[in-house]
């Protein structure tokens, strides 16, 4: 007997590394619960689990474990999951682009600080001042307004 749907699959896509390479995966969430404005979602692990013989998952286990989805949203909000594989894929290359600004920022401030006061190999004398300004184009460009 096939189980009813409440709702449409949703797809997240995830990355992790390995001995190959970057693995790419898209990761499949079946509706759990609704709501009138939202989905509730969980992976196949937790779906397993909660139609299985594990007596033990308790309704608080689940709320940990399920994710809330809007049903309806605009073409700027975000999702943790979407229920097409387009939109899921176009969500993980946002987020790795916006992770790529982040390690950006990161490495030029890592090179604006060791441009400075050298690597590991030269010893300094710790500066006198509080504060200390060292410029960096990157940085300076970022566009600070007001600031």
């Amino acid at each position: 007997m096939e189980k009813i749907k409440a709702g449409p699959d949703h797809y997240r896509f995830v990355n992790e590394i390995g001995p190959d390479g970057l693995e790419v995966h898209c990761i499949t969430y079946t509706v759990i619960g609704e709501t009138a404005q939202c989905w509730y979602v969980a992976d196949e692990y937790t779906v397993n689990m909660i139609n299985g013989y594990q007596h033990s998952w308790t309704t608080d286990a689940v709320k940990k474990r399920r994710k809330r989805v809007l049903k309806e949203t605009n073409a700027h909000s975000k999702r943790f999951a979407y229920p097409d594989k387009v939109h899921a894929l176009h969500s993980y290359k946002l987020r790795k682009s916006r992770q790529l600004g982040h390690a950006e920022l990161t490495l030029e401030r890592a090179r604006a600080a060791l441009g400075y006061f050298g690597d590991l190999s030269v010893v300094n004398e710790a500066p006198v001042a509080e504060k200390l300004i060292i410029p960096n184009e990157y940085i300076q460009g970022m566009g600070w307004g007001d600031y």
